[in-house]
């Protein structure tokens, strides 16, 4: 993890202190059941991502690519004895900058 991803993060858990924060609705996934399957709320998800460190970073092997050249940082920990990858970044909400939850599910691979 690079400095500049450091202080991206940085600037994410601050956002989620504020409560700038927002879990995405995908086709493909639906977040409260990959929430449920780890055994953890979506207040303890966001908890966990204020526990996020550089040494839970993992490159990203499937970028999301934005049109602000932001791509969001890609975790994974262990929660409840599961490897789970996360992946969180930076959009606007509301007309506020807001951290988003992309992925929050078990890791597979």
């Amino acid at each position: 993890m690079n400095e500049k991803q450091k202080r991206e993060l940085a600037r994410m858990k601050k956002l989620v202190h504020e409560g700038k924060r927002k879990f995405i609705i995908r086709r493909d996934r639906n977040y409260l059941q990959d929430l449920l399957e780890i055994g953890i709320s979506e207040e303890l998800a966001w908890n966990e991502i204020l526990l996020l460190s550089a040494y839970d970073y993992v490159p990203d092997y499937r970028p999301f690519f934005s049109k602000n050249g932001n791509d969001g940082l890609t975790f994974k920990k262990r929660i409840n004895d599961n490897l789970v990858y996360i992946k969180i970044k930076i959009e606007e909400y509301n007309k506020e900058d807001a951290t988003v939850c992309l992925s929050f599910h078990i890791d597979h691979k």
